[in-house]
């Protein structure tokens, strides 16, 4: 399958963006785990500041999100990328093991109201992550939670608020206006 190897170059993009992304989730986390009002989280956010995407670099997601972060890559400077079919059907499998063995996206579960306070939390983190890495929001989930939340993801009434608490309380510990 000659076809689906990474050139280096894509490889040492994957590389680099992954663990800058893990490193903003882990720098979200530890924020809002020192904050006063989580303290009954703190533990549990620090570890999963401490694991958060690590799967990625397994054997059954690494190959689909280096192509994933290639065709981010290639997107980002307007520049033409067509996927192999074979290599478009990878990606989609390894994206499904990534949210299957990954709590705090929303499709690991079968009820998004059963996400945990801190599944949310690190979603947020997530999202906040994204935010700060493509400079949208000032920095801030809440452009990512107002396009998916009632959309992609039907959170409840009480879920819904519980994300927008998180985000607020990241903007603030984060310094976004």
């Amino acid at each position: 399958m000659a076809e689906i190897q990474p050139t280096a170059a894509m490889l040492a993009r994957f590389e680099e963006r992954t663990v800058e992304h893990i490193a903003r989730v882990a720098a979200n986390l530890e924020l809002l785990a020192s904050d006063p009002s989580c303290v009954e989280f703190r533990d549990e956010l620090l570890e999963r500041g401490r694991v958060h995407d690590a799967s990625k670099f397994g054997a059954e997601e690494r190959l689909s999100y280096i192509w994933l972060t290639e065709s981010f890559y290639r997107s980002a400077r307007q520049e033409p990328f067509d996927y192999p079919p074979a290599i478009q059907r990878m990606v989609k499998q390894g994206v499904r093991a990534h949210y299957a063995a990954n709590r705090h996206h929303p499709e690991f579960h079968d009820d998004v109201d059963a996400m945990t306070d801190v599944d949310l939390a690190e979603m947020v983190c997530d999202w906040t992550a994204m935010a700060q890495e493509l400079g949208e929001g000032g920095g801030s989930a809440r452009s990512w939670a107002m396009r998916k939340i009632g959309r992609r993801f039907r959170f409840g009434t009480s879920k819904t608020e519980e994300v927008y608490r998180w985000i607020a309380l990241l903007d603030r510990l984060n310094g976004v206006a």
